[in-house]
Order: structure tokens, then sequence, then C-alpha cells
């Protein structure tokens, strides 16, 4: 089975960054996860979902990826949420305790939803 290297596809949505993972996130991700975040925060975004529907796999480097992203959107006065967290990487988060650290929802515009309360930088022009 061919390793599926991790793709990340960028997009705004109103005033919300989303960033759609597919492949494996594991240390071959990490990097490509922090540059991802680091030019979204950099573009004036503040409100990032991570859309992890097509996440096929995630390991202790991957989650550990999730953390480092969750924590640079913190610094940057911003919010982040898990959408679509398919079986298996919800099945990760629940056994490391970390539904209580990050905001998951079932789709992306509930994730949306869910982040709209949070204060968000202004546009950039």
């Amino acid at each position: 089975m061919p390793v599926e290297r991790l793709v990340i596809t960028r997009s705004v949505v109103e005033r919300d960054a989303v960033l759609a993972l597919a492949g494996e996130l594991d240390m071959g991700g990490e990097a490509l996860l922090a540059e991802a975040v680091g030019e979204t925060l950099e573009s004036g975004r503040r409100r990032v979902v991570l859309d992890c529907a097509d996440v096929s796999f995630c390991d202790s480097r991957g989650f550990s990826a999730l953390l480092v992203a969750r924590q640079a959107i913190q610094d940057a006065e911003g919010a982040l949420a898990l959408a679509a967290v398919p079986e298996r990487l919800d099945s990760l988060l629940t056994l490391v305790g970390a539904q209580e650290i990050f905001t998951i929802a079932s789709t992306v515009e509930q994730a949306r939803l869910l982040l709209a309360g949070t204060p968000a930088a202004p546009r950039p022009s």
C-alpha cells in the first residue's frame, strides 16, 4: 500500500480559513501543517477550521502537529476547530483526552458556526 502524503487544500469561507487535510497526518505532514497554519495566520485569518474528513491516518506525531497548530492559533488570539473527524482519528482524540482541548464539529459548517462567537481579525485587503 503506497504512503499517502498529506495534502492540504486551503480555502476561505467568509471570515474563516478552512484547511482540508487529506492523507496521512504523521511525521511527514508536521511541517506542511505548521506552514499552512502559519501562512493562514500571516494572511490575517484568526478563525481556522481543519477539515479532517479525508485524514486516513494519524499517529502521535500527527497529534503533536495538531497541538502545535492549536497553540500557534491561540498565540495569535485566534480559534481552531476540527471538523468531520473520521472514526480512527476520533478514537485517538478520545484516547488521549483531546476532546477536552479541541473544538470538534461534525461538519465544516458546524465548526464555522461554533467559531463565529470568537473574535477574528479584520479581513485582509
